[in-house]
């Protein structure tokens, strides 16, 4: 039965007698691909606890966080049927002192950071908080965001945070799109326009493994193209290396690179990318 904990201090008296934590952190509206992030924390013999707190801190844009879709009851219910022992759900207090962190810029000052300052400053700095309130043993993220992940990986690593990170992989609808609270936000038309991001991905898979890394032409009219031919408004579409997050052109010379995909469809940004692996 999912034990639910409206407040702070009420989880903090009952958390010295809970046993190791196993920690999906979200900001509700939840879909399958969270809950793949609950099944594979039951893979491991710890209870799981998840938290539904949409942070301020990470939003550039107010009329962003005033539309995060709210489904907490169906949230609650998704949680409980899935197995989820505990629920957190903490008020704005959390906020209160609470400490900035500084996401590094060798990872944040790239890709989605380019053209959205603070975002994993104010990520990091809620996830701080919580860590120090709930106290996992492991913590479960998605690869969605990808960028987020290899972020708050070096942010456990850096600080020496007892937590194992575990991560999940991409749930996408049957048509291609993966899966996000975002996608709430689309109208029909809109939510059919978003398949393209996959199909533009995968596309950009095989260019990739055929191209010469050195040219460079080729790249920026394969992705001139991909403007042209898909419907829509693509801020970036680049391959990079899967722990520096670096630009990468040359897959032989990297096991693995990740391409990543941001757009924007019908005024939602939505990010989606997939391994690129040598043939």
């Amino acid at each position: 039965m999912l034990k639910i904990f409206r407040s702070i201090k009420e989880f903090e008296l009952a958390r010295n007698n809970l046993k190791d934590l196993s920690y999906v952190p979200t900001m509700g509206n939840l879909h399958k691909g969270h809950i793949s992030l609950i099944d594979l924390a039951k893979n491991y013999k710890n209870k799981i606890i998840s938290t539904i707190y949409i942070n301020p801190l990470q939003f550039n844009d107010k009329n962003d966080f005033q539309k995060y879709p709210k489904t907490l009851d169906r949230d609650i219910e998704l949680l409980s049927e899935n197995g989820c022992d505990y629920l957190l759900i903490p008020d704005d207090s959390i906020l209160d002192g609470i400490k900035q962190i500084k996401a590094p810029l060798k990872l944040a000052n790239k890709l989605c950071g380019l053209n959205r300052p603070g975002h994993f400053d104010g990520v990091l700095t809620i996830l701080n908080r919580l860590f120090k309130i709930v106290r996992p043993q492991m913590v479960v993220f998605g690869k969605k965001d990808y960028q987020q992940l290899i972020i708050v990986k070096d942010f456990i690593e850096s600080n020496n945070l007892p937590i194992i990170v575990k991560s999940s992989e991409i749930i996408r609808d049957e048509d291609g799109l993966a899966l996000s609270s975002r996608n709430n936000l689309l109208t029909s038309n809109d939510r059919a326009a978003a398949t393209d991001i996959y199909k533009a991905l995968k596309k950009y898979e095989t260019f990739r493994q055929c191209i010469n890394p050195d040219d460079f032409k080729s790249h920026i009219n394969f992705l001139e193209d991909v403007k042209g031919k898909f419907s829509l408004n693509v801020d970036y579409l680049v391959s990079c290396d899967k722990e520096s997050l670096d630009i990468s052109y040359d897959i032989d010379k990297k096991d693995l690179l990740i391409a990543i995909a941001v757009t924007t469809v019908g005024g939602v940004r939505l990010i989606d990318n997939i391994e690129v692996k040598k043939l």
